[in-house]
């Protein structure tokens, strides 16, 4: 294996076969039989499993993607890809922290919560 930068080459709809550089952390792994801005780098995902009375459930999802042969200039950066609700929202580093921030209040009103529980479990 030599030093060089890693390439995959994938078949593009309006390209053909298409050579492109890969990032250090993306997979590899690109999807075929799709336009070439819609090309995705993606790397390894991080996952938040819960455990819950009827087994474990997957909150989200994220990791690193790029789209750089985007038409839109603005998708073309390295971002982070966050599965919240139903879909993927691709985050820059101030989304990703806002997020972040949002998620540690919204932890402490859950630790409210189960106090409250606790509270009115005793009341019974």
């Amino acid at each position: 294996m030599n030093g060089g930068p890693r390439t995959a080459t994938v078949r593009t709809l309006d390209q053909g076969p298409v050579t492109v550089p890969c990032p250090s952390w993306c997979l590899g792994v690109h999807e075929d039989g799709l336009d070439l801005v819609d090309l995705a780098h993606e790397g390894p995902e991080t996952v938040l499993t819960v455990d819950v009375p009827h087994g474990p459930v997957q909150l989200l999802d994220a990791g690193l993607c790029q789209y750089p042969y985007s038409s839109d200039p603005d998708d073309r950066g390295v971002q982070v890809a966050v599965l919240l609700g139903t879909g993927w929202h691709r985050l820059d580093h101030d989304a990703l922290r806002m997020l972040a921030a949002q998620l540690v209040v919204h932890a402490g009103r859950l630790r409210d919560l189960a106090a409250e529980l606790l509270n009115a479990e005793g009341a019974l």
